[in-house]
């Protein structure tokens, strides 16, 4: 069972995305990725991204540049909330113990959730 919000080489190619000041070209996105992957691999998985509204795509000259569809932020959150919903609507108490459970393992995660439980109560 898959964890991800993102594939693999969609999460690589999101962060660049992410990082980057303005839309890129797909020969700026392999280069930042270190020229692991194909040029082609790079143009399809941008298309196909593009295609699941995770990026926008407009044509400048003769090539497709590309950026978010939505900040870093909003993109997880929209995502998270999705999951969380989902998790909890089929597994009520079992899924939120569990959460639960996770965050107490780890003292950072257990005061952050304390902190925003304080805050936003």
């Amino acid at each position: 069972m898959s964890h991800q919000i993102l594939g693999t080489l969609e999460q690589k190619i999101m962060d660049v995305i992410w990082a980057a000041d303005h839309p890129l070209k797909p020969a700026e996105v392999l280069s930042s990725l270190g020229d692991k992957y194909a040029y082609t691999t790079i143009m399809t998985e941008l298309k196909r991204m593009t295609d699941k509204k995770i990026l926008k795509r407009q044509l400048v000259g003769k090539a497709y540049v590309y950026k978010p569809a939505e900040d870093k932020n909003k993109f997880i959150k929209d995502n998270l909330s999705s999951i969380y919903d989902t998790l909890v609507g089929s597994y009520k108490d079992l899924a939120i113990s569990q959460f639960v459970d996770v965050v107490k393992s780890n003292k950072k995660d257990l005061e952050l959730l304390k902190s925003y439980l304080k805050d936003h109560s």
